[in-house]
């Protein structure tokens, strides 16, 4: 198992969190702006939103991706993501 971590900033552009890859990832996300959450072609009319401050846990099967997107300015969102090898 490896872990890795990331600090991303979300702006009003779609930003990806997590690459597509051959394994499950456990994903724990912290959000530092309201954020919305989803695949490929997340808006903020589609996504799920986590609002400033909010934490979330979720798991990536293989071939699933994550980006991110904000509906104005500029915000973080932290993730740690362990890899099963």
């Amino acid at each position: 198992m490896s872990l890795v971590t990331k600090q991303i900033t979300v702006t009003t552009e779609r930003q990806e969190v997590v690459g597509t890859d051959n394994v499950r990832r456990d994903i724990l996300l912290h959000a530092k702006h309201n954020c919305w959450i989803g695949g490929e072609g997340v808006t903020t009319s589609n996504g799920f939103l986590l609002d400033n401050g909010d934490e979330f846990r979720m798991t990536l099967f293989e071939g699933d991706v994550l980006w991110v997107i904000t509906d104005n300015g500029t915000g973080t969102l932290y993730a740690a993501i362990s890899a099963q090898t």
